[in-house]
């Protein structure tokens, strides 16, 4: 995976800060990418650092709440080391995180968190996380990125393809269309139904697909 250097180099003057670090957008945008390259820049400078992705059963059922995430963090943490750099990757699905991520920060962590659009949006962060943040949100490749990735994976991507298909990058590792757009199928109907439809309950499922299709026809065009 390409180094997103834009979003590092204005997330590194953050680093050392006692703010929260908030990483958010849209799904499968490459957040937890971001995450895992901030991770392995302060790993290379032998920090002290635990990392946590709730996206996996093995964590999301051992680590349930508030109490329990800083339970484990004090217990995981150096005690030989002064600060502690702590990332918790979708961190929405543990209950009552933001009193968790609050009472972190005053213990001398360094803390970086991801979540999706449909769980933390901007102005939520104001009402959980009291002004201790400052937000970052990462966006699907850009034509120079999505080149940058094609040559890794040795493929050729015209500009062509990306208007028609985009920039998620989960996508290019599917060399065959139908596989594409299967992917980007699915990945459209969660952000439409989970991530929107199901939030705001929009009662009128069928007007508000046509509404959908119909913007994203003509934001193309």
């Amino acid at each position: 995976m390409i180094q997103r250097k834009h979003y590092l180099s204005e997330i590194r003057p953050f680093y050392e800060s006692d703010l929260i670090k908030v990483i958010t957008g849209i799904r499968r945008c490459g957040k937890s990418i971001v995450l895992e390259q901030i991770k392995n820049e302060l790993a290379k400078q032998e920090k002290d650092i635990i990392y946590l992705n709730f996206e996996d059963r093995s964590v999301s059922l051992q680590i349930t709440n508030d109490e329990q995430l800083i339970k484990y963090i004090e217990e995981k943490r150096s005690k030989d080391k002064e600060k502690c750099y702590v990332f918790l990757d979708e961190v929405q699905t543990v209950k009552n995180w933001n009193l968790a991520c609050k009472t972190l920060r005053l213990h001398n962590i360094s803390l970086f968190i991801t979540g999706s659009n449909s769980k933390l949006l901007s102005k939520e962060f104001t009402k959980e996380l009291s002004g201790r943040y400052v937000a970052f949100e990462i966006r699907p490749f850009v034509y120079k990125e999505i080149l940058q990735y094609a040559a890794e994976l040795k493929r050729d991507i015209s500009i062509t393809d990306y208007l028609v298909f985009g920039g998620f990058p989960k996508r290019l590792e599917f060399s065959d269309e139908k596989a594409v757009l299967q992917y980007l199928n699915d990945l459209d109907e969660t952000i439409v139904l989970n991530d929107i439809m199901n939030r705001y309950k929009i009662r009128k499922e069928e007007l508000f697909r046509k509404l959908v299709n119909y913007i994203s026809i003509h934001n193309i065009i």
